[in-house]
């Protein structure tokens, strides 16, 4: 899971691409990067950490031109490091062809990785868009079959999930894989066009929302106005239903659906049926909020805003270590004092993958004075890793994929349990059958998983 954004046709469109990057930081926290072009040539720059610490004024004043991509990166291939920044560029005898930037993991990333080494490029760093980016490279300009080749070859040798922005001298290109796995959107106003893997980021832009790029399609802007180019590759719809329990922002409209109304219904379905005694509702901050607030009003028990984060520490799913994560609770969550003390309380989250950042939360309850917590979870049990764009690669990581729901139950310390299935999830979304459900079933679509080699 990362975040892209591109922008054609606007003056300083850096400026633009970073409050879309800004927009888009939940995506990834780990590094970004910007890279322009104007008629002196491609610009640009990288950096590890946040998008506000990583693009001053001044930093963005040094990425001119009326074109620009950008990116922000959460790792789930290749450390973080500065050679495993994006976007990446793609060069032939020293001069810059094009920069790539893409969003979601190749899970057959060996097989092309051979194949354009067998040509003769090396990589530079070890995550899937270097990939990308050298083996269009490579088909578009070493074998002279252009880049809308070069793409579509791409899409029907790749496996996985990827939502790719292309930049050269003079065109944006948007594609996306045929199972359209991410997110990926664009806009246009004005003759000014825009990309994003999330709606919020073309809010911040002021650029109305058009629709996706529909899914295994290339989409063109350049000076001779805009092209789209249809799918070849017939693949039925596969989204993360993921974005919606957690990933996207809940102002952000995904995969037709709007984020909050989605993990409104979450909250309502596990409301339904459960009959629970308690004094308050309180969601884990802030991906939960509105499933929370669905529980709330269909079981008719007051929420409250029991828990306060601290805004200036980053999402711990998405912290590239147990240790990090497990200082981010302390960090992340305090309660409001007194408010806990002898409160029944129904605690709702989004998900539980390794289960020890709910026990310590649980545990901070109990010591505040909790009378019970009763936790309420958002998703099914995950019981299998995700091979699309989420750092979830060995399955004895995961819980649910050893435990029994009791077990589970106490392991975290809690008074009572309860997940959302499967059939209730489904039921929050309109087009149910498109979404890829395999981290709860194991039914990966068509078979596509990730390489042994690539399983730590």
């Amino acid at each position: 899971m990362c975040g892209i954004a591109g922008i054609f046709k606007k003056e300083n469109a850096s400026f633009g691409v970073a409050e879309a990057l800004f927009a888009e930081q939940h995506r990834g926290q780990d590094s970004a990067g910007i890279v322009s072009w104007d008629k002196e040539g491609l610009h640009s720059h990288f950096g590890l950490g946040l998008v506000k610490d990583t693009f001053s004024q001044e930093k963005l004043k040094s990425l001119p031109g009326s074109m620009a991509i950008g990116h922000v990166r959460y790792p789930t291939q290749g450390p973080v490091s500065l050679c495993n920044c994006q976007p990446h560029i793609f060069s032939m005898d020293g001069k810059p062809i094009f920069a790539l930037a893409s969003n979601g993991d190749i899970t057959n990333l060996p097989e092309l990785i051979e194949e354009i080494e067998k040509e003769g490029f090396a990589l530079e760093g070890d995550n899937d868009a270097e990939v990308m980016a050298k083996f269009v490279g490579m088909v578009a300009f070493r074998r002279n079959k252009g880049l809308v080749e070069a793409m579509y070859l791409l899409m029907e040798k790749a496996l996985g999930a990827f939502s790719a922005v292309l930049m050269t001298d003079e065109e944006l290109y948007a594609f996306r894989d045929p199972w359209a796995f991410r997110p990926m959107c664009y806009g246009d106003k004005d003759g000014v066009a825009a990309i994003a893997s999330e709606s919020v980021a073309l809010d911040i832009l002021r650029i109305p929302y058009k629709g996706e790029i529909p899914a295994g399609s290339i989409f063109r802007w350049g000076p001779d106005g805009s092209m789209t180019y249809p799918r070849r590759v017939e693949k039925p719809a596969r989204h993360c239903i993921f974005e919606h329990i957690y990933f996207s922002r809940p102002d952000s409209v995904i995969f037709g659906e709007k984020v909050f109304e989605v993990r409104r219904k979450i909250g309502e379905a596990l409301a339904s049926g459960d009959d629970v005694k308690a004094d308050h509702v309180i969601a884990v901050p802030d991906s939960s909020n509105y499933i929370a607030l669905g529980y709330a009003n269909r079981s008719g028990i007051p929420f409250a805003l029991g828990l306060v984060r601290n805004h200036y520490v980053g999402r711990t799913f998405i912290a590239p270590d147990q240790i990090t994560r497990d200082e981010g609770v302390r960090f992340k969550f305090n309660p409001l004092p007194g408010f806990i003390a002898g409160k029944k309380l129904v605690i709702v989250d989004d998900s539980i993958v390794r289960g020890t950042t709910i026990k310590k939360l649980i545990r901070m309850l109990r010591e505040n004075g909790a009378l019970e917590v009763h936790l309420r979870i958002g998703s099914p049990p995950i019981r299998y890793s995700c091979y699309y764009g989420v750092d979830t690669p060995n399955r004895e990581k995961l819980i649910a994929s050893k435990m029994e729901i009791e077990d589970i139950r106490a392991f975290i310390g809690a008074d009572t349990l309860k997940y959302l299935t499967i059939e209730d999830l489904r039921g929050t979304v309109s087009n149910p059958d498109d979404y890829c459900y395999a981290c709860f079933r194991g039914d990966y679509p068509a078979g596509e998983k990730k390489h042994p080699s690539l399983v730590s």
